[in-house]
């Protein structure tokens, strides 16, 4: 995509330039010459379906499923469809609401940290630490996997959780096993989705000053696009902010903390009950107490209320969230933000509203919200010879959890690190390198850690790139030795045999990493099949003939190039 002048130093020159053709025209007497219409162009079937598949699942397309969409592009939504009832869509969907929620926070950062000790022996932290983090993201995972209405994230008279998860907390799950079940906790706490998930409240903590003022913004922040601290207020510098005393007396009547604080404050009155702040790695038996009534009135200044609407109980909040135009509105923002790679207050106001109407009307089914969306015009946008016209971009960069999931499936080789580290809470355990934002690589790689790091970039850097080199280096022997020693179907990129070296079949094996890697249809005598043959030749003959070394110099390059880590 063209870039240039800044969005506002072309607003300033298009403002400019309508003054100066208007004074033209009354000196002259002739009329302004017409505007000039902007041209977008859009991706290709196959290249949309690239796209889809890699923005929902973190995978590359199958080679049927490209061959489908070429001969026939109405078949591109119902494989849509197949995709949304994926095990990886649960994953993208975690991803997309820690972006918001911001609860997934490495194990040896604080505030996680949680042992694996007492009732959590055995585990490694890395286990104990995901589990928990993750807690709120598989509670709305659950919800839309379902086929739930999306309101029920806040509404569920339920929670979710793992055999972790449950003894952490104190929950009793509707059955046993491995997975992650329906199940309720055993203090007493009313059940409100994720309104009631101690995680949430963990990640987001407060402190007697603050009396849960955090977590009200966090809450409003994260479901309804309402941030207070966004707010455009004259303080009062007259307010000694080192007087509590004084502060507490400011945001009752000094008009201008009064117009934040008469509905943050009633707000934060729902959170009372919760913990305050508190060292997970302090805890020495499970599980952990962290809803306590009775620190609801030291912790709490206000009646609770929800912007005006008195009412008492976290069920009644979420009733209440569940209600709000601004709920659904903020998640078709959400939704578009994540899949379309912009940043949220980009999201173009029309769009977003009219992806709110098809939310609401389809019951607030999230599947149909994202499936609008990666079958819309703008999800399919490649480029406009307007740099001004949208806030899209013409190439998406592919988030790191997603990447190392395109990775496996397709060499079978995923970076992962067993660290055998005691951090004080038990050992770390073994990794996903590119999913952990503390040993691993994930912010370098654009992702966010949660605390200090809280937005992606979705632009390519230098570290990004060594990252990128660093996995291909790994993955590309690992295919090459893996599908050598296998056969038929069991084979992932490499169809061609150990001693194959007639250069029509080598360049057709090329074609076919071209469609299964980018999702390219080239033919044999293609210049980028000029270029990929050039390279296994020379690597052949350097290797002294070993065809093992030259497709593993071959695999190396076409794993790091920009058209894999881009979609």
């Amino acid at each position: 995509m063209r870039t240039g002048l800044t969005g506002l130093g072309m607003g300033l020159l298009a403002a400019v330039g309508v003054a100066l053709t208007s004074c033209e025209a009354s000196h002259d007497g002739e009329p302004a010459a017409p505007e000039t219409q902007t041209t977008r162009t859009f991706l290709s079937p196959t290249e949309h379906l690239v796209r889809v598949s890699t923005a929902l699942r973190g995978k590359r397309p199958s080679v049927g499923e490209l061959r489908r969409v070429r001969e026939q592009t109405s078949a591109l939504p119902a494989i849509v469809d197949e995709y949304l009832q994926s095990p990886e869509f649960g994953e993208t969907l975690r991803d997309l609401h820690n972006e918001s929620l911001q609860v997934r926070v490495a194990a040896g950062i604080y505030p996680a940290g949680f042992p694996a000790r007492d009732a959590l022996a055995g585990y490694s932290a890395q286990e104990v630490n995901v589990a928990i983090t993750e807690a709120p993201l598989r509670l709305i995972q659950w919800v839309v996997e379902h086929d739930r209405p999306y309101s029920e994230i806040v509404t569920a008279r339920y929670t979710v959780a793992d055999r972790i998860v449950a003894s952490t907390w104190g929950i009793t799950l509707e059955r046993a096993g491995d997975g992650w079940y329906r199940g309720q906790y055993a203090d007493g706490r009313p059940h409100a989705g994720i309104l009631s998930d101690s995680m949430l409240f963990t990640r987001h903590s407060t402190t007697y000053a603050n009396s849960n003022r955090g977590r009200a913004n966090a809450v409003a922040r994260s479901l309804l696009c309402y941030d207070f601290l966004a707010r455009e207020i004259s303080v009062d510098a007259t307010i000694n902010l080192a007087d509590p005393k004084e502060v507490a007396n400011a945001v009752r009547v000094n008009p201008a903390c009064a117009s934040c604080h008469q509905t943050l404050d009633p707000l934060a009155s729902y959170f009372g009950a919760f913990h305050p702040i508190f060292v997970p790695a302090d805890i020495q038996t499970y599980p952990f107490r962290h809803y306590l009534p009775a620190l609801s009135a030291p912790f709490t200044v206000s009646e609770p209320a929800y912007f005006g609407h008195k009412g008492a109980g976290l069920e009644f909040l979420g009733s209440m969230i569940a209600a709000d135009p601004r709920f659904s509105l903020c998640a078709a923002q959400r939704f578009y933000a994540y899949l379309n790679h912009v940043n949220l207050r980009d999201v173009p106001r029309a769009r977003a509203a009219e992806l709110q109407d098809i939310f609401v009307k389809s019951d607030l089914s999230a599947k149909t919200l994202a499936r609008t969306i990666v079958l819309s015009d703008d999800f399919r946008y490649a480029d406009s010879d307007d740099a001004t016209e949208t806030p899209l971009t013409g190439l998406r960069k592919v988030r790191p959890p997603a990447l190392s999931r395109l990775i496996e499936d397709l060499t079978g080789f995923r970076w992962t690190a067993n660290l055998d580290l005691d951090i004080g809470s038990g050992n770390i355990g073994r990794i996903d390198l590119l999913s952990d934002s503390l040993f691993g690589f994930e912010v370098l790689l654009g992702g966010i850690d949660s605390v200090n790091v809280t937005l992606p970039a979705h632009t390519m850097n230098a570290s990004a790139s060594l990252v990128l080199r660093g996995i291909a280096s790994r993955a590309a022997p690992h295919v090459v030795a893996s599908d050598f020693a296998a056969s038929g179907a069991e084979r992932r990129l490499l169809t061609v045999s150990e001693t194959e070296r007639a250069e029509a079949s080598i360049r057709a094996q090329l074609c076919d990493l071209h469609l299964r890697l980018f999702g390219e249809f080239v033919e044999p005598a293609d210049p980028r099949i000029d270029d990929a043959y050039a390279l296994f030749d020379e690597a052949l003959a350097a290797a002294g003939g070993d065809a093992r070394r030259a497709w593993t110099t071959t695999l190396f390059a076409l794993l790091q190039d920009v058209r894999l880590a881009h979609f």
